[in-house]
């Protein structure tokens, strides 16, 4: 019995990327329930409302892999020309993020001071979360000798919470800025693939692209062990898988390929099911609600904050989003909101971003923590 839920697990993650395509076709609200929304909604479903049992460490794999082989598919398509006339409003409206982050973050520590006794160590840690990464997080938290209670606490409210921004990302969002931030200008002439073709890549070109996908693979992971003796140096492995896909995106064959971006969507799609199914609502709630009430005030203060900056600084809604997320999620949730919104300009000049925060994360959240320490006593 169990190898048949086992199969009925691998059959969603693979098989439902082609049909939430379909359904989200077939609805005509695109724009609401977009296939990586139907994906992470199955996700979150099936794990809990218990349908059949899932493994963990099946999901926790498949979103770990489908998001390496993603990236360098979706940045086949990029052309540098059109990225770096924006590369510097990407970097102020991200600085703009993690400065709303700060405020955020220290507003949250004092406003919780008397239901968390650490809720500077706290804070300092959603600082590395919203930053970087869960993984600015978790350094943190031990660099901090934080009770590892709390560090999985504060990782699944970050789920859950998390989720629902991410929702509304995938959403809502887009059109809702249409209202509050200037539209995205193009520099220039538009890049020569779309993002999304109307028929389905050849045979050919899915094994080609595969191919240069699993060889570049091959040479990030082989660099890392060769350098570090490990596989735990996500920074490292995110910097060196995007400048090999970046670099792969200038050769002269890789440049005639179309559909690929198609291509990493199926695997964005995989990932967002696969995510999904690592969300327990239930236990999340029950023994950490406190925790999720002081992520959610967090978040969305941060959300709001960087949106007021973005407003005076004359932000478009397109680097916003792009940038917001590679703050609050990392550079692996980039590509799906550029998908959402059908813009891969801003699509490297997101995971550049994303990669300066993993690299800022651990300063600014140790620092962040240190101070508010001082300030609450």
């Amino acid at each position: 019995m169990s190898i048949l839920f086992l199969g009925l697990q691998l059959l969603v993650l693979l098989g439902f990327p082609f049909l939430s395509k379909w359904i989200s076709r077939a609805s005509r609200l695109e724009h609401i329930l977009s296939p990586i929304v139907l994906c992470y909604l199955a996700g979150i479903l099936l794990r809990n409302l218990d349908i059949f049992p899932l493994r963990d460490g099946i999901s926790q794999r498949f979103s770990e892999v489908a998001i390496l082989f993603a990236i360098p598919l979706l940045l086949y398509t990029t052309r540098l020309e059109f990225i770096r006339r924006h590369a510097g409003k990407a970097l102020y409206s991200f600085i703009l993020c993690v400065l709303a982050g700060l405020i955020s973050s220290a507003v949250g520590a004092w406003f919780f001071r008397n239901t968390f006794s650490e809720s500077w160590a706290l804070a300092g840690m959603v600082t590395g979360i919203y930053t970087g990464g869960t993984p600015n997080m978790q350094a943190i938290g031990l660099a901090l000798q934080v009770d590892q209670e709390y560090i999985i606490l504060l990782n699944a409210a970050d789920i859950v919470i998390g989720g629902t921004y991410l929702l509304l990302l995938t959403s809502v969002m887009h059109p809702f800025l249409g209202y509050v931030l200037p539209r995205f200008l193009p520099a220039g002439a538009t890049p020569d693939h779309s993002l999304q073709e109307d028929h389905p890549p050849s045979i050919s070109l899915i094994l080609k692209a595969l191919g240069l996908t699993m060889l570049i693979l091959a040479i990030t992971v082989g660099s890392t062990l060769l350098l570090f003796g490990n596989l735990e140096q996500t920074a490292f492995i995110m910097l060196a898988l995007t400048t090999l896909s970046l670099a792969a995106s200038f050769l002269p064959t890789v440049r005639t390929w179309k559909n690929t971006f198609t291509i990493g969507e199926y695997f964005l799609f995989v990932f967002s099911i696969a995510l999904g199914m690592l969300a327990d609502i239930g236990d999340i709630i029950s023994y950490g609600g406190d925790i999720i009430l002081f992520v959610g005030v967090v978040m969305y203060a941060t959300v709001i904050l960087h949106l007021v900056f973005a407003r005076l600084a004359g932000i478009d809604r397109d680097t916003f989003m792009v940038t917001s997320t590679a703050a609050l999620y990392g550079p692996a949730f980039v590509g799906p909101i550029c998908a959402v919104i059908k813009n891969q300009e801003v699509l490297f000049a997101g995971i550049a971003m994303g990669l300066l925060g993993y690299a800022a994360g651990n300063y600014l959240g140790i620092s962040m923590a240190w101070l508010l320490q001082w300030w609450l006593g």
